[in-house]
């Protein structure tokens, strides 16, 4: 290993142990005070957070666009700066992560109004963090990465690879619109990697996202050389705007680690600059407010929601769950969107089964030990789903505090889950023009295509049992996840081809609505062109788990919010708890079907599951996951 990659790394645990003492010791010095009322940012709020962003633009002697959103993705007031002839013209960001040139490939070099460029980013910050977590841009540039931490060879693929690809501007569970309204609404870019997306806080809670595009970079990527310090005009002038509605210090990303290694937050904390400017200048000649086909109908300043109210599309539960710290996705008039439903399925899962289901994962979440949250020795916070074997939505409940972006990403997690269980989905893919390559035999893939070769007569994805995690271990550029030496999983593109704007079969199922739907109003409802029970799109990383009665496969479930292993312990115990439920038939998948006994190169099998370490607050329980 390089030396300076070894001191690198000691920087970033140390990092990530900053302060001493016992687990004890650092939850209180990172409890910050929380206000029990919902926040939410005003007209006024909004009108200072732009006038301060265009106030060290200039400054820098930069031209930006700014966009402002709430906690569930509301456009509350996007600002176009003038450029330096006077001119106030829209520019056009291209999306380039640097591995593949001007080639055009999956999103690569694919041309994106400024507008939606930071829309995106200031969704990203709002949709990545919680009272317990404050993520921006450039953390979520260090989780996605073919390598974690991004760089070093031989290491597996980011926490969080492929998060990049929810949130998007299809699918049925997003809202979509161009008026404020209940969320999660649609991102026109999904998540950004990109530096100079923010959240914002009020009360010590999450209330939106700020986001920033210059004419001066007119470049959508991600930063691949994360030993450095970036100089990032996006970011000072997004972070310097939103210093008064800041995260507290314990629980921005830099104090969070995942697997030892401190997660990254901003490169711009000793170059940020001041700004008192509350109102927008008048007149147009330095810019003017600008309404976003598809997001924002008026260019006027909008208040946004406050999140625990019926606008928002969330409230905590007043019912059976309110024990439990749940809450609803509701409508406007706080009537529950996402109820416990039967599936119209043969023998499938009945109502009670649902919400079963769903008030055990609640109990294992609310038991269990957070992975990405301040202080020390909080709870876990995710949202749960609940789907058929068609992929239709039976139930979806979350914990209170749990990030946004887990929504529509447990739904893709339970998808995955039900699709690439059920018998069919690999041929109806091929049917439909997007299985090749990846469920076809091809040379590149040495000894992963000496598996995927024979698929077919061994049925591994015909009626054999895959978890998010199992899919994701095929969906990695490196086979197994990150030996250098090797060839593509089966699901990805090739490493030449391979960026993360063109990962694989992901990316394919949903790329031709994406690009026709960034900015098209009404936007379609499913994201992909045969829809096969994912119409959000897939998730490939883990934290779901199929469902079956005896040997046949009723439905699956997935989670999403506080660390991918607690996510797959999450899945797999409310199912294990259910299955023991007075008068419940359903169970794990039987053994002799699970993905993990499928051989991949001698000595290797895919994953199935990974539950962490010492999992429980209240108990010292180890290998909850053993023997089922």
């Amino acid at each position: 290993m390089n030396p300076g990659w070894i001191c690198a790394l000691c920087l970033f645990v140390l990092g990530a142990c900053s302060g001493g003492g016992s687990g004890a010791d650092l939850a209180a010095s990172c409890a910050p005070t929380i206000s029990s009322q919902p926040q939410s940012l005003t007209t006024a709020d909004v009108e200072a957070l732009l006038a301060r962003a265009v106030d060290v633009s200039s400054q820098l002697g930069e031209s930006a666009t700014i966009a402002v959103v709430d906690r569930v993705g509301n456009v509350l007031g996007v600002y176009r700066m003038a450029d330096s002839g006077g001119g106030n013209a829209e520019f056009n960001v291209t999306v380039r992560s640097g591995l593949l040139g001007t080639t055009m490939l999956g999103l690569e070099n694919q041309v994106v109004p400024s507008a939606l460029v930071a829309v995106t980013k200031a969704i990203t910050g709002a949709y990545l963090s919680s009272s317990g977590n404050a993520f921006s841009t450039r953390t979520a540039n260090f989780i996605i990465q073919e390598h974690f931490p991004p760089g070093i060879q031989n290491t597996g693929s980011g926490p969080l690879y492929g998060v990049q690809f929810s949130q998007l501007p299809c699918g049925d569970l997003v809202q979509k619109g161009d008026t404020t309204g209940i969320g999660p609404r649609r991102s026109p870019l999904g998540l950004a990697a990109d530096a100079g997306g923010f959240p914002l806080y009020k009360g010590g809670k999450v209330v939106g996202g700020i986001g920033v595009a210059t004419r001066s970079k007119p470049l959508y990527g991600i930063d691949r050389d994360v030993i450095n310090l970036d100089a990032d005009a996006n970011e000072r002038i997004a972070q310097s705007a939103a210093s008064i509605y800041a995260p507290s210090d314990c629980i921005r990303a830099d104090k969070i680690s995942a697997g030892g290694v401190s997660l990254r937050y901003s490169d711009s904390d000793g170059a940020l600059l001041s700004s008192t400017q509350t109102t927008l200048p008048a007149g147009t000649a330095s810019g003017e407010l600008q309404a976003v086909a598809g997001y924002r109908a008026s260019a006027a300043i909008v208040a946004g929601t406050a999140f625990g109210e019926a606008a928002s599309g969330f409230m905590p539960d007043g019912g059976a769950w309110a024990s439990k710290s749940a809450v609803l996705g509701v409508s406007a008039g706080a009537a529950n969107r996402f109820p416990a439903t039967a599936s119209s399925s043969l023998n499938g899962l009945t109502a009670l089964e649902v919400s079963r289901l769903l008030g055990h994962g609640l109990d294992v979440a609310n038991a269990a030990r957070a992975q990405i949250r301040r202080p020390v020795g909080s709870a876990a916070q995710v949202t749960l789903s609940v789907v058929d074997t068609q992929g239709v939505l039976l139930g979806l409940v979350r914990t209170l505090d749990a990030p946004v972006f887990g929504v529509d990403v447990s739904l893709q997690k339970a998808r995955t889950a039900a699709a690439f269980s059920r018998t069919g989905t690999a041929t109806a893919l091929i049917a439909a023009g997007l299985g090749s390559p990846y469920l076809q035999s091809s040379t590149d893939q040495r000894h992963a295509g000496v598996f995927f070769t024979s698929y077919v007569a061994d049925q591994v994805f015909n009626g054999r049992a895959f978890t998010g995690r199992a899919i994701g271990n095929l969906h990695r550029p490196f086979f197994p996840d990150g030996i250098q030496t090797q060839a593509r999983g089966p699901l990805s593109t090739p490493l030449n081809e391979w960026s993360p704007f063109n990962v694989g079969l992901q990316l394919d199922l949903v790329k031709a609505n994406v690009l026709a739907n960034i900015n098209a109003l009404p936007a379609a409802n499913s994201c992909t062109s045969a829809s096969l029970g994912m119409d959000n799109g897939i998730q490939i990383f883990p934290g779901s788990v199929p469902i079956y009665r005896g040997s046949q496969l009723v439905g699956a479930v997935g989670v999403s919010g506080d660390g991918v292993d607690q996510d797959d312990m999450i899945a797999f115990l409310s199912l294990q708890r259910l299955s023991a439920d007075i008068g419940s038939t359903l169970n794990q998948a039987p053994v002799s079907q699970r993905a993990d006994q499928v051989r991949t190169a001698p000595g290797t099998h895919l994953r199935y599951v990974q539950c962490p370490f010492s999992p429980y607050l209240q108990n010292s329980d180890q290998g909850v996951c053993d023997g089922f």
